[in-house]
């Protein structure tokens, strides 16, 4: 009966926000919770910058989810993040979330899902906003004691910083509502149409305009973890991206 009451958890690093010596601190605390069985790190690993991440995952069960900015100064990894989030919570493939992430951003995704009876439990540094915090079911704070001290080159903080003014409509949209009615929408293989989920997201108060885009599928398209077809009658779906199946 203890292996029935075990919490099976999807833990999802912003890769870009944490330090890989944070997950020492980390991964203690998330054995106490329960048992990971999705553990995804997301981040563009092809950059300098993410050297440290790309020696910590040669040697740790963590999958690597490698994220490349579509577009100038995007910051993707948020947005694959999210996704995932909601794959995960959506499918009941997990029975709760552990977000390691410093970055406020996280807020309507874990508020959203707080508001479902989903646990997200989130693990940051110090200087995390109390607003993310409070969203959380359960927020675990992480410092580095000296042997964990970080030495960051000065040229390192340049390429972590993807998001810039222009990119932050499409990043502050509510990708949790975004996509829990994408999945409501949905057909059996997950194509949801894109005109009604337009009206639906103008319900909830949810604005194309507000991501600076033409229309919905323009937005969609720069989120690699969305799918977009049109079918012969020009009729245009999108649909959460399928996870590829291990042969």
């Amino acid at each position: 009966m203890e292996n029935d009451k075990t919490l099976r958890l999807g833990l999802l690093v912003d890769a870009e926000n944490m330090h890989p010596n944070y997950m020492r601190k980390v991964l203690p605390h998330i054995f106490k919770l329960g048992r990971p069985i999705v553990q995804f790190a997301f981040g563009d690993f092809s950059i300098p910058a993410a050297k440290p991440w790309v020696e910590f995952l040669r040697t740790n069960v963590i999958e690597a989810r490698q994220v490349t900015p579509s577009e100038s100064g995007k910051n993707a990894a948020d947005i694959a993040l999210v996704v995932e989030a909601m794959r995960l919570a959506l499918t009941g493939k997990c029975d709760a979330l552990c977000v390691v992430s410093s970055d406020r951003d996280f807020v309507a995704l874990t508020t959203f899902l707080k508001s479902e009876g989903f646990a997200v439990y989130g693990f940051g540094k110090s200087t995390t906003h109390k607003k993310y915090r409070q969203s959380c079911a359960k927020f675990f704070e992480v410092n580095l004691d000296e042997e964990g001290a970080i030495a960051v080159p000065e040229v390192q903080d340049t390429p972590l910083k993807h998001a810039n003014a222009g990119s932050l409509p499409v990043r502050q949209l509510n990708w949790p509502r975004i996509l829990q009615a994408i999945a409501q929408l949905a057909d059996s293989d997950g194509w949801a149409p894109l005109q009604p989920l337009g009206l639906e997201l103008g319900r909830q108060g949810i604005s194309v305009k507000a991501a600076g885009k033409a229309n919905w599928a323009k937005v969609f398209s720069t989120v690699d973890d969305l799918e977009l077809r049109q079918d012969e009658q020009n009729l245009r779906s999108v649909r959460i991206r399928p996870t590829a199946k291990a042969a």
